[in-house]
């Protein structure tokens, strides 16, 4: 009678295992964002930053890019630059470059930055900052482009 118990206990221990190392799989997933249609099926795609939100962007046909990001940080932050595509010539900054918790920096490639936005065309966002808490200089990066 006894064996009937263990083989029943590893049987469900087994199994378990399995679905937790499914679950676990699965959350990994989600956090990455493979199950968000939007990233697959938008023509606007802008993301991949991990300090800044990015907010909206806009190529024109001459290959002008503005793009508005938000401050993910939780602290003061001043933006000093902003990079779009393989060229850092002609990027300025719009708005103010000191922005708080929450708040957003808008920045403006012109022309020769990027080619006019173009099925397929993905480019890269290179942000440099500076922490006002603790005065360290930062970057991050992410990517825009349109489907």
């Amino acid at each position: 009678m006894m064996r009937k118990g263990q083989s029943a206990l590893e049987y469900l221990v087994t199994y378990g295992w399995a679905i937790l190392a499914i679950v676990i799989v699965a959350a990994i997933l989600w956090y990455f964002g493979v199950f968000n249609p939007s990233r697959f099926t938008s023509s606007h795609q802008c993301g991949g930053f991990s300090d800044f939100q990015c907010l909206d962007y806009a190529v024109n046909a001459g290959g002008n890019t503005t793009i508005v990001l938000g401050n993910k940080l939780g602290t003061q932050i001043n933006v000093t630059t902003i990079e779009i595509g393989n060229s850092t010539a002609n990027c300025s900054i719009v708005s103010a470059s000191d922005i708080s918790a929450n708040g957003q920096v808008t920045g403006t490639c012109l022309s020769n930055t990027m080619p006019a936005a173009n099925a397929g065309n993905t480019y890269n966002v290179n942000v440099t900052f500076t922490d006002m808490t603790s005065g360290l200089t930062h970057s991050d990066s992410g990517f825009i482009g349109s489907s």
